[in-house]
């Protein structure tokens, strides 16, 4: 199907990675299926994700090169669910062909190939696996983002520990996070709820992650304030989203906070208090 990205800026990363601003999937991940009104007649066209389609069909609309179907086939091939066998050969090449035709999440599902022992197809290179999980993320993959902010904060393979960059694509997966949202929000997408269930669990994870990272210093300066705006914007996005009146682990995080920055007032209020005394 036709590319569907929108780009207007270049937003830097730590490191010199850039990510594209404003991005949607490059691809339309769905399929369009016309319904017609039997009163009047009229047609109405929705779309579909490829998750929703037997493999029969799917196969179908990967023949005819759509991008979102070459990924959704390279990921039930790849995992061996919904209805196919974990075939990691015909995954590689159904992702392969998705990655190149613009699939930034096939991008960061082949990177996998290069540290994963079973599939054998691609030689061993943790070096390559993180150049291409950050060509992902540069795309616009969210899940790219949060995988490189996960390695680089734990050092895990491929990763030294770096916590600026950890903070910094942990921030660039929050927004992008949003964006995405509003692209899946649309009336004539439909079956989409375990994707948006998907990014809303990711969004949680990432606002709770930003705000240890401010609060406690980790990868950007210590602020108390700024952690707490990440909590309340996180806790928001979910009861925008849900319709909840307030989230259980974002007011425990709240009121973490609240203690901290007590305590900090008390201190500085103490602190001047000696300070006078000396005078």
């Amino acid at each position: 199907m036709n590319t569907m990205y929108l780009v207007n800026a270049w937003n830097p990363v730590k490191g010199g990675e850039t990510v594209k601003e404003n991005i949607v999937p490059s691809y339309l991940p769905a399929a369009a299926v016309t319904l017609e009104k039997k009163d009047t007649g009229e047609t109405a066209t929705l779309y579909r994700p490829y998750e929703a389609f037997p493999m029969d069909t799917l196969i179908q609309h990967g023949e005819q090169n759509e991008c979102g179907a070459l990924l959704q086939l390279g990921q039930r091939y790849h995992f061996g669910v919904l209805g196919a066998e974990q075939d990691y050969d015909k995954a590689y090449a159904c992702l392969k062909k998705a990655a190149e035709l613009g699939a930034q999440d096939a991008q960061a599902l082949l990177a996998l190939y290069y540290i994963l022992d079973e599939p054998g197809i691609l030689p061993h290179d943790a070096a390559q696996f993180v150049k291409m999980l950050t060509l992902a993320a540069e795309n616009g993959s969210w899940r790219a983002m949060e995988a490189l902010s996960n390695g680089y904060r734990e050092g895990s393979e491929g990763f030294s520990v770096d916590h600026e960059k950890a903070f910094a694509w942990a921030v660039q997966a929050e927004r992008m996070l949003k964006f995405y949202w509003a692209f899946y929000d649309r009336p004539d997408f439909v079956d989409f709820k375990e994707l948006q269930k998907e990014i809303l669990m990711s969004h949680s994870r990432i606002s709770l992650l930003l705000s240890r990272y401010c609060g406690d210093g980790i990868g950007t300066k210590r602020n108390l304030q700024k952690a707490m705006e990440w909590t309340i914007s996180g806790e928001a996005f979910v009861c925008s989203i849900t319709g909840l009146a307030k989230v259980p682990m974002f007011q425990e995080r709240r009121k973490q906070l609240q203690e901290r920055m007590q305590k900090e007032e008390q201190r500085a209020r103490n602190k001047e208090k000696h300070a006078k005394k000396k005078k």
